[in-house]
């Protein structure tokens, strides 16, 4: 018996939760609570069922009635729009045995033009219990490095290796010291010294102090003469009158 040729056949499928769906032909603006469906109900979308009830109306091109109307008619596998609001829009996925009786598949949530699978129950609960477990077992791995037993005392602690609060605080302020010296390298930290340095031996601080005090002792000298130049008169000031008791 001749071997069959071709890719070889894998019975494992990718998780829907880590699979994702995107049209970039329609902007994510474009799409509202009427035409969330029509979005969604693509042949390339991994999570639409070609054999639904969605794809025989499209096949149908029926324009008379609404795809509610359609679907209420219909069994089988159907897509609704069970909740919109924009840019969010939740769509159920549910099998539709009589006009009354609905049993819910799925749910894909559409946001801002992706489509992702809701996480179920099972799956939720798992993830949260894997992310709690293993913080625990690193927990308990490192108490166990610390416990002593004795006949006299039993079981305790010894903690000989923990660190004391004050090297922690050096710790700390070791690497915020390393962190500022980092932020510069040591081309800038050189030329801004260059820099400093000529500035200061272009404008020393003794020089400009000097000067300061020269201009305030030659202001009242200028008022001075500048009351000469405009020539106006002075006259003298009239002697205080003595008052008589």
């Amino acid at each position: 018996m001749m071997p069959r040729m071709g890719p070889p056949t894998t019975s494992r499928q990718d998780n829907p939760l880590h699979v994702s769906f995107r049209n970039p032909q329609w902007p994510p603006n474009f799409i509202t609570k009427e035409n969330v469906l029509d979005y969604f109900c693509n042949q390339a979308n991994t999570f639409y069922e070609m054999n639904s009830c969605n794809q025989q109306i499209r096949m149908q091109n029926i324009t008379n009635r609404t795809v509610e109307e359609c679907l209420r008619t219909m069994q089988g596998i159907q897509y609704v729009l069970w909740y919109s609001q924009p840019p969010l829009f939740i769509i159920c996925k549910q099998r539709r045995n009589s006009v009354q009786n609905v049993s819910p598949i799925s749910y894909y949530y559409v946001i801002n033009g992706s489509v992702h699978q809701a996480p179920d129950m099972y799956s939720l609960v798992q993830s949260r219990l894997l992310g709690a477990l293993e913080p625990l077992r690193n927990a308990f791995g490192e108490v166990t490095n610390y416990s002593r037993y004795n006949t006299a005392k039993g079981y305790y602690w010894e903690f000989k290796n923990k660190p004391t609060v004050k090297k922690r605080e050096e710790d700390k302020k070791d690497e915020e010291e390393e962190r500022l010296e980092d932020r510069s390298t040591m081309f800038q930290k050189t030329r801004t010294l260059t820099l400093l340095n000529q500035l200061l031996s272009e404008m020393p601080g003794d020089e400009a102090l000097e000067r300061e005090e020269v201009d305030e002792e030659d202001e009242p000298k200028t008022e001075e003469a500048a009351a000469t130049t405009t020539g106006e008169p002075k006259f003298a000031e009239p002697a205080a009158r003595s008052t008589a008791k």
